[in-house]
Formats: structure tokens, C-alpha cells, sequence
């Protein structure tokens, strides 16, 4: 005995199904594809924003973005590298069957990583930010001395923050009201 049901549909393929349901349906001759008013909002938006300096500022900004993440991501890989590289370590210091999973770790398998970690650090304090937050981040690790490691002077990172810093001013996301109305 079967838990499967079956349905009767007297052995008509699935398109004929659709027509008995209903007796006016028929298909298109041809592929029609008419656009959907979301669309044609779409496609005007996109082609107005091209032409506005709001528009301009937002491709600018979205151009960075894909710069910022891409170094972002760099400095969370090498984050993640170290913690894995302690965690192993740790295990295989407690003798944790855990350990034994991996290569036997050793404290100068440490160097690679953290100067690579560095050097991506690095790289992101130079990457232009895409938006004030990012410059935030980057105050903050100047103050926090993040640089001091590598060969990046207090001098160069602070240039990297004012440019950033010009550009938003540059490419506001949207004009003050002051500025509409005059």
C-alpha cells in the first residue's frame, strides 16, 4: 500500500490540463514581452541620474565602494587567519585531538601571517573610502596607531584621510537646501 494519491487526469499532457480549466485560455503566437512600469521607471531613473550631478556623485561613490570592500575583505581574511592559526596552536599545546587535524603549528609560522594582516591594513588605510563612516574607521586606526607597523608614515595615511574627506565635500550626496534654492 502506497501513501502516494494520484490525481486522475486522464492521461492529458500538462498544457492540455490548463486549457480544459479554462476554455478561453490560449497561448501567445509570438514572445511578447511588454515592460512592466516599474521598468520604464527604472530605465528613466537610470538614464536621469546619469545626467545629474547627484547622479555622477553616486557612480563616483559606488566605484569606491567596490574598492573599499575588496580591502576590507583582505583585512578580515588575515584576521581570520590568525585566530585559526592561535586556535590550532592553542589545541595542539593541550593536546586536544582536535589538533591533529592540521599541520603541527609553529611560532614562526606566525610571522607570514601577521605581516601579511599588516600589509592589508595598509592597503586599506590608502584605499579610497566610500562613505564617512569609512573615514571614521580610518581616524580611528590612525589614532589606535594601526599604521605603526608597517611602512606607512602618520603623514601619509592623514593625506589619505583629508582627500577623502575633499572628495565627499566634492560629491555631496545631495545639494543643501541653500544651494537649491539659489
Amino acid at each position: 500500500m502506497s501513501n502516494i494519491l494520484t490525481f486522475p487526469t486522464g492521461g492529458l499532457p500538462p498544457s492540455n490540463i490548463r486549457e480544459l480549466r479554462n476554455p478561453l485560455f490560449q497561448f501567445p503566437t509570438e514572445d511578447v514581452v511588454e515592460p512592466t512600469r516599474g521598468d520604464a521607471r527604472r530605465q528613466r531613473r537610470l538614464q536621469s541620474e546619469s545626467q545629474t550631478e547627484t547622479g555622477k556623485n553616486a557612480k563616483l561613490r559606488l566605484q569606491r565602494r567596490e574598492a573599499w570592500w575588496q580591502s576590507e575583505r583582505r583585512v578580515e581574511y588575515w584576521k581570520a587567519c590568525m585566530k585559526m592559526h592561535s586556535a590550532i596552536r592553542s589545541a595542539q599545546l593541550a593536546g586536544l585531538p582536535e589538533g591533529g587535524n592540521h599541520q603541527r603549528v609553529e611560532d614562526w609560522h606566525w610571522h607570514p601571517i601577521i605581516d601579511s594582516y599588516r600589509k592589508a591594513i595598509a592597503e586599506l588605510l590608502l584605499t579610497p573610502a566610500s562613505t564617512l563612516l569609512n573615514v571614521a574607521w580610518k581616524q580611528k586606526a590612525l589614532a589606535a596607531e594601526e599604521h605603526k607597523y608597517t611602512d606607512l608614515s602618520s603623514e601619509r595615511v592623514e593625506a589619505a584621510i583629508a582627500r577623502d574627506l575633499k572628495f565627499f565635500e566634492d560629491h555631496p550626496t545631495r545639494r543643501k537646501r541653500k544651494e537649491r534654492s539659489a
